[in-house]
Order: structure tokens, then sequence, then C-alpha cells
């Protein structure tokens, strides 16, 4: 939000307050005695609720420790048949565990009981006899986790029209008689009885859902209860994950009604009021905000380099001063970009020239000894003199071209000529430059829908040809040593800024060494010079995108590989800035 818009809204936040008490103070008179007995029933329902909830687990808890203590009679007795008979019940003792666990569970109160071996072979469900003999181990893995601690979970039961899922209270724990053990899980249904002793027709409603599925219905229609009055307790499962939940709805009244009539006085008075601020702020705040607009428009300038922009001072206050040190900032920086752009080119220079002395000292040292070998034979009056004459004549031949081809790479790279810029598709570029490499399988291209933008097309073809095959290159090694398929890449994209565009030329080759990956872009360094390189390939690439106003990176590949990506302005006349402002 700009400084005028702020501004105006304090003027207005400031007219409106003495209302905004008003209204707030009328409320609360008027909606206390409303709210403090909606407070009361809210929390004596939920408290209600609550309770019955904790009634429901403690009888499940202890019905769960009740069975799985030695002395109980039906645990017992299976633990001591366990003793007995090495861990194995036979069929007489099953059968009167059949007879015995539907009397113990009714007379429990359970809705589900279940007894596993240590081998979780299930030995007792009288709720679902079918059960009986398979294996199931998150009994066993229940009773370890939670060590008698009621949980909710979802359960089948066979119910009058066949099995059926209900909510279930259940704790497990293990029984345990020396080396015997079994796992004893019991469980109530959660049923209507939680929400009996809470619900009060017409003021206060319930429901139990699991998932989308209603278990226990409302009373009243639920569709029509305000969601800000409904209060939720959780049902949780062992990893805390909720499998059910009990809503409970509390009725304000005539609340909101009465709240809504006195807002609606409230909002007619401020609206007027805001209407007399707003007017009042935006004529004084066009005032305040003037020179600081202009100011932010002199800070875009020296994020585009314009160091020559200079803002008018209006005014002898703060913003002048302000103003005043703005343009000290940039004379300042003017001056020292200039000694900074003198000091970077004798540095660049140094370089090209240490490097230039590098390669042109190479070829003549074989110069040297030829011409030596030369000398010395004929003083010697060789007989195989006509030879090495021959010999010692083609190296220095040679290496004459090679210096030749030196100084003349040199010399191109010193005249590359401007780009003539003008509206260019740069998605017609990387296909036309592309189609060299038709019928090669690893070249791949994805391009997104881009504006035309303003470039050089014939060097911006110079740039896709260096990459791509510098990356054809790449892969081709990492596929000779490897046996890696080779895959470059070449993608477009509009800039998430939109005032750029995005160019990446990937590969899966064998990358660039983090220790040389700050020299790639200098002039005359190459990792390809045994292969005849001349490392002036990516040094081209940079100084066309830089004079194209772009930027271009290196990054590596997960995998493997080397990615170059490549932003260049939609105007060549807009630098790029590292983030839009």
């Amino acid at each position: 939000m700009k400084l005028r818009a702020r501004f105006t809204l304090a003027l207005a936040l400031v007219a409106l307050l003495p209302i905004a008490v008003a209204a707030v103070v009328t409320r609360e008179m008027i909606a206390r005695s409303f709210r403090n007995e909606f407070r009361d029933n809210q929390m004596a329902a939920r408290q209600t609720v609550e309770r019955e909830v904790a009634r429901l687990q403690d009888g499940v808890a202890e019905a769960a420790k009740a069975l799985a203590g030695r002395d109980h009679p039906l645990t017992g007795g299976i633990l001591r048949e366990l003793v007995k008979s090495s861990g194995t019940l036979d069929g007489d003792a099953m059968r009167r565990l059949r007879e015995q666990g539907g009397p113990v569970m009714r007379g429990l109160a359970l809705d589900m009981l279940t007894v596993t071996s240590a081998s979780d072979e299930v030995l007792l469900a009288p709720h679902m006899r079918a059960s009986v003999g398979e294996i199931d181990s998150s009994i066993a893995a229940r009773a370890t986790q939670t060590k008698g601690r009621v949980i909710f979970a979802v359960q089948k039961l066979i119910g009058t029209v066949g099995t059926e899922q209900v909510l279930m209270a259940e704790a497990a724990l293990p029984a345990i008689d020396g080396k015997a053990s079994v796992s004893v899980d019991v469980g109530r249904k959660v049923t209507a009885d939680l929400l009996s002793s809470a619900r009060r027709p017409g003021r206060i409603d319930a429901r139990i859902r699991m998932g989308n599925t209603v278990l226990v219905a409302p009373l009243g229609d639920w569709a029509k209860y305000a969601a800000s009055n409904v209060q939720t307790i959780s049902l949780l499962a062992a990893d805390s994950r909720v499998v059910g939940t009990i809503e409970i709805y509390v009725s304000d009244g005539d609340l909101q009604q009465v709240l809504r009539n006195v807002t609606l006085a409230s909002a007619v008075l401020a609206t007027g009021a805001l209407l007399v601020v707003v007017l009042i702020g935006t004529l004084v705040a066009r005032r305040v905000t003037r020179d600081l607009e202009v100011l932010a428009q002199g800070s875009l300038a020296a994020a585009r380099g314009d160091l020559e922009y200079r803002v008018p001072v209006r005014a002898q206050d703060e913003v002048g001063a302000v103003a005043h040190s703005f343009n000290f900032m940039m004379e300042d920086l003017k001056v020292s970009k200039e000694r900074l752009v003198i000091a970077e080119r004798i540095a660049a220079w140094q370089e090209i020239a240490r490097r230039l002395a590098h390669e042109i000292k190479n070829p003549l040292t074989p110069i040297q000894m030829a011409m030596d070998t030369l000398r010395k034979t004929w003083r010697k009056k060789h007989p195989s003199f006509d030879e090495i004459l021959e010999e010692s004549t083609t190296t220095v031949l040679q290496e004459a071209d090679r210096l030749k081809r030196i100084v003349s790479e040199f010399s191109d790279f010193a005249r590359m000529p401007k780009p003539e810029f003008g509206p260019v598709s740069l998605n017609d570029v990387i296909e036309n430059g592309l189609a060299l490499y038709q019928g090669s399988d690893a070249v791949n291209v994805q391009l997104a829908d881009l504006p035309k933008i303003e470039a050089d097309r014939g060097q911006l073809q110079q740039v896709l040809l260096n990459l791509v095959e510098n990356a054809r290159d790449a892969v081709a090694q990492r596929t000779a040593k490897d046996g890696v398929p080779g895959k470059v890449t070449v993608t477009t994209a509009m800039g998430a800024s939109k005032d750029r565009v995005e160019w990446v030329v990937q590969d899966n080759g064998i990358g660039v060494p983090a220790d040389v990956r700050d020299k790639v872009f200098a002039p005359y360094f190459s990792t390809k010079l045994s292969q005849g390189g001349t490392g002036l390939g990516l040094a081209i690439v940079h100084r066309i995108v830089s004079d194209h106003g772009g930027r271009i990176s290196l990054s590596d590949v997960e995998g493997g590989g080397a990615r170059f990506s490549i932003e260049l302005p939609l105007r060549a006349a807009d630098s790029l800035l590292a983030s839009r402002i």
C-alpha cells in the first residue's frame, strides 16, 4: 500500500475511532446479559458431554484392567490352559472359551471383547465369532503402544442387518502369567447416551459424526444452525488421528439480531465520517507524498544504472534533506562507478594479456628448438641435413600458423560488433538454430508462449550454438566414460516479474568442476584445450548476453550435468533488476 493511501487510511481511522468506541460500548451494554448466558450454556453443555465421554472411557479402562489381570476367571483360565498345553489350546478349551466369552462381555457391559495369543491368533471374539482363529497383530501392537489408554476406533460388529461399522471406545492390555501371555482388547459403542444429558430442545442440540457419516442425528435441523455457535470435541485414535467428532450447538437467542441493528446504525455514521475524512486526507496526502514518489523514481533509475538522474528539491524540510542526500549519493556513485569500470577494464585486459602471452609462448618453444636443431646440424654438415631442414621448417610453419590463428581470434573477439536490435522471437531463433540437429534425439526442446523481444537475431543464434555444442560435447564425454545416455534440453519461459524472458540450456554431461566454475566466462579459459578449444566460446556468450542487458548464470544439475540460465529483458533499453521493486 502506498504512503498516500496509508496516510488517508490513518486519518479515516482517527475519525472513526470515537464512533467505533461508542458502538462497541453500546453493543457490550446491550449484549452483556445475552453473552453471559450464552457462554454459560456453552461451557455447561461441553462439560456435560466431556463428563459422559470420560465416564465411557473410565468404564472401558476398568473393564480392560480387570480382564487383563491373571486372577480374572476368563483371562486367568486362558493363561493356565496355555501354560498346560505349551501355547496351544485344544478343541475343548476353545469351546469353553466361546461359552464363557459372551456372558463375560455382557456382564461388563461391553460391545466388543477380543483375546489374542502370543502368536496373534484370535482366541475369543464373542462380538465377531467368525474372526476366531484368524491372525490379528494389531491388538498386541495397540496394547504395547497404548498400555491400556482408551482410544477411539472404527470397528466391525454383527448387528441386526449384518456386519456394520461402529465408532468404539476401546482399550487394549497384555495379560501375562509366567511364560504365557495374551492380549485383551475391549470396547463400548459410542451412542446417543453421551448426548442425552446435554440436549435441551430449542436451545442445545448435538450430534456425533464418524467422518462424513452421522452416527447420532441431532434433534433439529442442523443445517439451520450457525456454525459459529458449534463446539467440537474430537475423539482420537492411538496415533492422535481424529476418527470421530461430537458437535454441540448452543443457541444465542436474539443476540445476533440485536448486534446487527447496532452495527447498522454505527455503519451509517461511520460511512458519512469516512467520506469527509477521505476527501481531506487525499488532498493532504497528495502534497506530502509527491516528493517521495520522485525519490522512488530516482531509486529505480539508480537501480537500472542511470547515475545521471537527479531529483528536484522543492522544500527545505525533512523530505528536502532526503532529496539533497540522494543527489549527493548519486554523484558519489557515479564517480565510484567510473573508477570501478576503469579498474575492471585494466584487470580484464591484464588477464587477457596474461593468457595471450601464455598462448603465444607455447608455439615459440618448438620454433626455437627447431631453429637450434637446424643451426647445429648445418654447422656439423650433418648428412641428414635435408631431412632435418624439412622437418624443422614444417614445425616452424605449423607453429607460425598457430600464432596467426591465436592473434586472429584475439582480434576478432576485441572487434566483436555491438548488437543490432530489432523485434525477435526467441522461440523462432531456437527452432531455426536447432534445425541443424534434426534427427538427434539428444536435444529436447520445451518452448513457452513468449512475446517478441528487442535483440540481435544473429548474436542470439551464436549464443544458442555455443551452448548446445558445449552441452553435446559434455554428454558425449559422459556417455563414452559411464555409458549414460546423453540428453540436452533447451527451454524457454516467461519471467515471474513479466519484464523478462528466461532461456535455459541444460545437459546431463560431465558438468563443470567447482574449482573452475568462476572462470568459465573468462576469455581464453577452456577445459578442452587438449581438444583444440580456444576458450572464447563462453566469453563471447557472456558478452552478447551482457550487451543485451541480460544475465547468464551456471549451476549444477542433480544427477550430473550443467545448467546455463539466461535472462533477457523484453526491451533492450531496460537493464534487468535483481528483483522487481
